[in-house]
């Protein structure tokens, strides 16, 4: 088997790390639809038994969502989960990059050696159906701002958004 890395994965523990998607009540309202038969615990031995069939030699875990008070805390139990199991190998974390302490956040992520950068999603629609927050943030000043402050860090971003902000982004 052909040896590969997984460049993007999600692993939760519900009881230890708040998840607001993933928390009742649970809707078919937004982009994802009820996300109800997922809620539940999926770590790295749940991981492993869906790709047994593959030869995974590492894993790049990408923000999961947590609350943005329990971002840091997911990034620990991930280095937790790697020190023990091996995997994840790579995370992308979460920084609100909109937040007054932007630079702190970032720091404290950029502490974790197997972080290598940031996913903060910025999917804005006008229509509510279709966007996962209330407002644009890419043109917001202080979201701008936080970005700019990711190479300071070290910190690659990983970009989530709708094709009509990709201009605005360039």
């Amino acid at each position: 088997m052909i040896p590969f890395v997984d460049a993007h994965i999600h692993l939760w523990d519900l009881n230890h790390i708040r998840y607001d998607w993933l928390s009742p009540p649970f809707s078919d309202d937004g982009p994802n639809g009820s996300v109800e038969p997922i809620a539940r615990n999926y770590g790295v031995a749940q991981y492993r038994e869906d790709l047994a069939r593959w030869n995974v030699i590492g894993a790049v875990h990408v923000d999961a969502g947590a609350a943005a008070e329990s971002a840091l805390r997911e990034t620990q139990w991930l280095d937790t989960l790697a020190a023990v199991d091996g995997l994840p190998t790579g995370f992308v974390a979460f920084a609100a990059l909109n937040d007054p302490d932007v630079d702190a956040l970032l720091a404290a992520q950029a502490a974790h050696p197997r972080v290598r950068g940031i996913r903060h999603i910025v999917n804005w629609h006008a229509d509510p159906q279709r966007t996962y927050g209330p407002v644009d943030l890419t043109v917001d000043p202080q979201w701008q701002a936080g970005y700019g402050l990711l190479a300071k860090h070290g910190l690659s971003f990983d970009l989530q958004c709708y094709p009509g902000q990709m201009p605005g982004l360039v």
